[in-house]
């Protein structure tokens, strides 16, 4: 772990233990990142963004086996998690655990992504929560993996600190999809394309 490396992540810690929403690299654009289980930051995280509650935010977590840790439904999917996880798939799942409102949809669901960058993933180990992962804009603004410009962007908003590392090669934001039983939901078709998503799980799934 080279020097610049350990100060940004042992900042970055820092700021989210304190509260604070700072920005991070994640394998596509940067994002606003917070600690997911507090309400009151997470509160916090929409004002900035001016974006309702009622469109929830998706989860940052490291490891597959963090899921366990929050009661998520993960049958009959095991194929497709070791495919395409750490990478940019979002999967919208059901979970009985009590996150804050702005993360969990109304029909008790909250979508889970592990990203394909070890500093994000090194950022949730250390700090022993998940993390918001919506990008780094305000509503209607597009995403960015140019620090200069979400600076910028940003600027006047409460963040904490901008982690200046860069973000991976994804072009596209992360697929996110809903699985009900053996129908996958594409809710919004990004790096990973349906076609690939049945290329590699087959006729396991009905797509929609």
């Amino acid at each position: 772990m080279d020097i610049k490396y350990k100060i940004e992540l042992e900042e970055a810690v820092s700021e989210l233990e304190s509260g604070k929403i700072i920005t991070i690299p994640t394998d596509t654009f940067y994002g606003l990142a917070c600690d997911a289980t507090n309400k009151v930051v997470v509160n916090n995280l929409f004002e900035l963004k001016e974006r309702g509650v009622d469109k929830p935010v998706p989860l940052l977590i490291a490891d597959l086996e963090d899921l366990n840790k929050f009661n998520a439904n993960v049958t009959g999917i095991d194929k497709l998690i070791s495919k395409f996880w750490p990478g940019p798939l979002t999967l919208i799942l059901e979970t009985d655990y009590n996150f804050p409102l702005g993360t969990v949809k109304n029909d008790g669901s909250v979508a889970f992504r592990v990203p394909d960058l070890k500093f994000t993933r090194d950022l949730i180990r250390v700090f022993g929560k998940p993390l918001t992962g919506t990008s780094a804009n305000i509503s209607n603004f597009p995403e960015t993996k140019n620090l200069d410009i979400l600076k910028d962007n940003l600027k006047g908003k409460s963040i904490g600190k901008f982690v200046d590392i860069k973000c991976g090669e994804e072009d596209l934001p992360s697929t996110v999809i809903k699985i009900e039983k053996k129908k996958i939901i594409i809710i919004r078709e990004g790096s990973i394309s349906k076609s690939l998503l049945e290329s590699e799980l087959g006729k396991s799934f009905i797509y929609e």
